[in-house]
């Protein structure tokens, strides 16, 4: 299947702001709508949000919000579709998707979170370059940033530098060495619910960008070993982001460095580790299903195709 990749962003263009897993935040998805308008985009948001259709702590009940991202996809007015938020709740709609549909009507896709499973589902079905970044509620502070700019050059075509925002940030190596591969991630428990699903692409020679919050050590041993038994460990490469909040437990546990420290040394695959992205304090934009070249020397994260038309 050819890869599709959408036509960039340019000034004025129209994005639509979407809720596929749990409710936003009205008051911070106000402040980040009000931050894109300012910037002279024109923004529009799905039915759901309009109507405030919440069911729990979910943004709508499941076919509304496939409804939600389909409509987004299918009108041809909107250039670009951004979520709220993550949350829970975006892999009950994989099975309500029309990828056909997507795929002939490519439009930038941006999110992070629970959203990687949306992210996976449309790389593997409808062969999209979709983007892992700033959702507009539960990331306000970076539609404000300086380097919100650095962003919108990549979405409109005008760079193609997707390495440290920060270029002070120090990098770990755990295994050096340079590795190309697709991009793939980035959230790994939502990656791992996806085991043994049709929704899970291919992982033979991707790069596998990896970020997590709220669990524990032991939790990412066992997906790592899980991706092991179930012969998926086929990556040419790692990128590991922030884990933030990881739980405390009463016994003691191995810290999240020390348990990648060690499947790395296992595989013995070209790893970075503290790349800043996940749910952290700062946030690379990853285009994920692209040709993406990591090394362990300047620029640590490469580009290898445009990824906009």
């Amino acid at each position: 299947m050819e890869k599709i990749k959408p036509p960039k962003l340019n000034p004025g263009d129209e994005i639509r702001i979407i809720a596929p897993a749990s409710a936003p935040d009205i008051k911070q998805l106000s402040e980040g709508l009000g931050r894109l308008k300012k910037m002279g985009f024109k923004v529009s948001v799905g039915k759901n949000i309009k109507k405030l259709v919440q069911r729990n702590d979910l943004a709508a009940p499941a076919k509304e919000r496939s409804e939600e991202i389909m409509a987004a996809f299918k009108d041809s007015s909107v250039k670009a579709i951004f979520c709220a938020r993550g949350g829970y709740g975006s892999i009950h709609i994989l099975p309500m998707l029309d990828y056909d549909l997507i795929r002939d009507n490519p439009k930038i896709f941006m999110g992070y979170s629970d959203i990687t499973a949306l992210h996976l589902a449309i790389n593997k079905f409808s062969n999209l370059v979709t983007f892992h970044g700033p959702m507009v509620a539960s990331d306000v502070g970076e539609f404000s940033k300086p380097t919100f700019k650095y962003f919108l050059d990549i979405l409109s075509g005008k760079s193609t530098d997707i390495g440290m925002i920060n270029k002070d940030r120090l990098i770990k190596y755990i295994i050096p060495g340079k590795a190309e591969g697709l991009s793939m991630g980035t959230n790994l428990s939502v990656a791992a619910s996806l085991f043994g699903t049709s929704y899970l692409p291919d992982t033979d020679g991707r790069i596998f960008f990896i970020e997590d919050t709220n669990i524990t050590s032991g939790d990412i041993d066992r997906y790592f070993y899980t991706m092991k038994l179930a012969n998926l460990n086929k990556f040419s490469g790692y990128v590991f982001g922030d884990f933030k909040a990881i739980m405390d437990k009463d016994e003691p546990t191995p810290s999240v460095e020390d348990v990648v420290q060690k499947f790395m040394n296992e595989t013995n695959k070209p790893s970075l580790y503290g790349a800043p992205f996940g749910h952290g304090e700062e946030q690379l934009l990853i285009p994920l299903n692209s040709r993406i070249e990591i090394s362990d020397d300047d620029p640590y994260i490469s580009l290898k195709e445009d990824i906009v038309s």
